[in-house]
């Protein structure tokens, strides 16, 4: 198979620049603000973004399919309330382990506890931020049976994602 990937422009589109930035900056002020949600064409935008992350799922699963990875997808509760119809489906259609995710105590607690049902294996803290230390350039090793992690809600990572992937397959 080939492809063409052609690059015509050496700058982004101004009005799609301008607009996105406009949807994001409202996106962000209704998460802070959700009573905007209230306004049609705020809670549409929003709407629009959230539906952009359940289809950077249905990438990563393709891609995974691609590339020959097994993928286990965490979600936590209120993404599953949020999305649940639609990650059934893609379950359905593409056959993909899904866990429920769990996260035990505050955001900056050291001792935050993370866990998987079913279980996985253990998964160190190490693991828990793989995708924005490979980011960085740095290279965490894994315990033997330990697996990577890269988020969802992260899809500005894809890139990185593609990377180590394309590592781990030229080994």
């Amino acid at each position: 198979m080939k492809v063409i990937h052609d690059w015509d422009r050496v700058k982004r589109s101004g009005s799609w620049a301008l607009r996105r930035g406009i949807s994001l900056v409202a996106y962000a002020i209704a998460r802070k603000l959700p009573f905007l949600n209230g306004y049609h064409t705020i809670m549409m935008n929003t709407l629009k973004i959230d539906k952009e992350q359940i289809e950077y799922m249905e990438t990563l699963i393709k891609l995974d399919m691609i590339a020959g990875v097994i993928p286990i997808f965490g979600i936590r509760d209120e993404v599953r309330a949020r999305h649940g119809e639609r990650i059934d489906e893609l379950k359905e259609i593409y056959g993909v382990d899904i866990r429920r995710h769990i996260h035990i105590g505050k955001n900056k607690d050291p001792d935050r506890k993370r866990l998987w049902e079913p279980p996985l294996n253990k998964q160190t803290p190490n693991s828990w931020h793989f995708d924005v230390h490979y980011m960085r350039g740095e290279k965490d090793e894994l315990q033997p049976g330990e697996l990577p992690i890269f988020h969802i809600d992260r899809p500005n990572l894809i890139s990185f994602y593609i990377d180590y992937l394309f590592e781990e397959m030229i080994k």
